[in-house]
């Protein structure tokens, strides 16, 4: 017993034994990784989420809100490198992207649903278009038709949703899977969308299409229309003399007979016939639903024809409008029938537009979209065309022109 005690003494004593220096060194060591592997993970921790909140936060903010969706900075910016005509416009790219957002969200009011395989299909039509040669590249451009000099001033433009399939030409070729598949990729390459952003973009126009066929099934065939004579002139002041004409007696007709550039009425002094007020570009319209029967109107110039006198320094045309009848409702002509067709998603669209609540977001300390978010925008939109190799627009939107806010209501 006496050797067991002193047995459980020694061992007591040796687990006391002071740890020799390379034990030291080893746990000191130990230490010294641990504390420097804490301070490089704060450190790595530190950086990552400075860079988040600096380059990556700011991108996946909100800069548009329709009703309850909402845009952000990224996609605006990656949908203004699309608009082909100017990228830095990013007024018509924000004004394209609500559009859209209206479409979608009218979808299920109207029983419109789209499916994967039907976006499946409208690629497989855009793809064979595009290897037939028809023009058809996904883009943010509208098409528009300006008045000119002959002809008469009609009102053509048509709102499109920017996406492919907006047009359905007849497809000569058939791609294989292979060269399908190979249009996908650089298609979508081109757009710098993710893929769910690019066929949302497809499902979008797919559902203006058919909102587009449920309005015109819909469409009456009677209109307010008037019975309008017109004589159209090269420039402001030729159009003041052949008013100051008329004024002092000379016939209205006559004159057209003689002066008028407009081909189409020039033989028939000027008579245009019955015309939809609709089918009318809306400076005209305005100008004929105030006009006085039997009056003439002061030399007008359409919006679209002076903004192309400013951009080129030279002169559109002027008309002077005469108006002999007013009917409110009168059964339309079959040749205005396509244009009031092409009138009708962009009369939707402007109700929703004043009707919907509709925000724009910024940088600023408005808290709308203002100057410096433009600014903001513009260099963001720089940064990610230098990335892919675009050379630099040196257009860029008036920032005179940017409203804080787009005005808005709440629906019902």
């Amino acid at each position: 017993m006496p050797n067991l005690k002193k047995s459980l003494k020694s061992n007591k004593s040796v687990s006391k034994l002071p740890e020799t220096a390379d034990a030291k060194r080893r746990k000191s060591k130990t230490n010294a990784i641990i504390t420097a592997s804490a301070i490089l993970l704060v450190i790595i921790i530190v950086v990552v989420v400075g860079w988040y909140l600096v380059y990556k936060a700011p991108l996946q903010a909100t800069i548009i809100k329709v009703n309850n969706d909402s845009i952000s900075v990224d996609y605006l910016i990656k949908r203004c490198l699309m608009n082909t005509s100017d990228p830095n416009d990013t007024m018509s790219t924000i004004q394209n992207i609500i559009q859209e957002e209206l479409i979608k969200q009218a979808a299920p009011q109207y029983g419109i649903t789209v499916t994967e395989a039907d976006i499946d299909q409208e690629l497989r039509k855009e793809a064979n278009n595009s290897s037939s040669g028809t023009d058809s590249t996904v883009s943010d451009t509208a098409t528009t038709t300006t008045p000119t000099e002959t002809t008469t001033p009609i009102d053509t433009s048509v709102t499109t949703t920017a996406t492919p399939g907006t047009t359905t030409p007849a497809v000569t070729t058939t791609l294989s899977v292979a060269e399908y598949q190979e249009w996908y990729r650089q298609t979508l390459d081109a757009t710098t969308l993710s893929e769910s952003q690019f066929r949302d973009l497809v499902r979008t126009s797919i559902i203006a299409q058919r909102l587009q066929t449920i309005f015109e099934a819909n469409m009456p065939t009677t209109a307010e229309q008037a019975h309008i004579y017109d004589i159209v002139v090269a420039d402001s002041a030729t159009a003041t003399d052949i008013k100051n004409r008329i004024d002092a007696g000379e016939d209205f007709q006559t004159l057209a007979s003689e002066v008028s550039l407009d081909t189409s009425t020039k033989d028939k002094g000027g008579d245009m016939g019955w015309v939809p007020i609709k089918a009318l570009d809306s400076d005209l319209a305005n100008t004929v639903t105030n006009l006085e029967i039997g009056k003439v109107s002061d030399p007008v110039q359409t919006s679209s024809a002076a903004q192309q006198a400013a951009s080129t320094q030279q002169d559109q045309p002027y008309f002077l409008l005469m108006v002999t009848e007013k009917s409110p409702s009168r059964e339309v002509d079959p040749q205005y029938i396509s244009t009031l067709q092409g009138r009708l998603m962009t009369d939707w669209l402007n109700t929703q537009m004043s009707t919907q609540k509709i925000s724009l977001l910024g940088k600023g300390s408005s808290g709308g979209y203002d100057s410096t978010t433009d600014a903001w925008i513009q260099y963001q939109i720089e940064k990610l065309k230098a990335s892919r190799g675009i050379t630099s627009s040196t257009t860029t939107t008036p920032t005179d022109t940017i409203p804080t806010e787009l005005p808005t209501t709440t629906g019902p």
